[in-house]
């Protein structure tokens, strides 16, 4: 598992780049580093690819996201697109999950049609 984050300040938004096997311990750390960026730059918008990442199939563990998310500092106000390879039921899961627990998260498989709902105007 191995991620990448980058501030593109041109636009105003948070990249994050993740592949190989997502869990919810790989969320603690990334969520942490995350957080800082987003206290140094002063921007709740974070495009997460992860077209390349696997979804850990246990549920349970993806039920406990959103609450180590929010733990670590990434929870609402933050807007989040999610960008995956396929619409997979795992993945819909995820997005349901961090929806339900007042996240403002969603899924895409379109990289461009994520940064259009990222940066609008809310």
């Amino acid at each position: 598992m191995s991620y990448k984050i980058n501030y593109h300040k041109d636009q105003g938004y948070i990249a994050v780049t993740v592949e190989g096997e997502f869990t919810s311990s790989i969320l603690k750390e990334l969520a942490a580093e995350v957080a800082m960026f987003t206290d140094r730059y002063n921007c709740r918008r974070v495009l997460n690819d992860m077209r390349h990442a696997r979804l850990t199939k246990d549920t349970l563990d993806i039920y406990n996201m959103p609450k180590i998310a929010r733990q670590a500092g990434v929870g609402p106000p933050f807007k989040r697109a999610l960008v995956v390879s396929e619409l997979s039921p795992d993945f819909h899961f995820l997005e349901t999950v961090f929806l339900n627990q007042g996240h403002v998260v969603k899924l895409f498989t379109d990289t461009d049609q994520a940064l259009h709902w990222l940066l609008a105007a809310e």
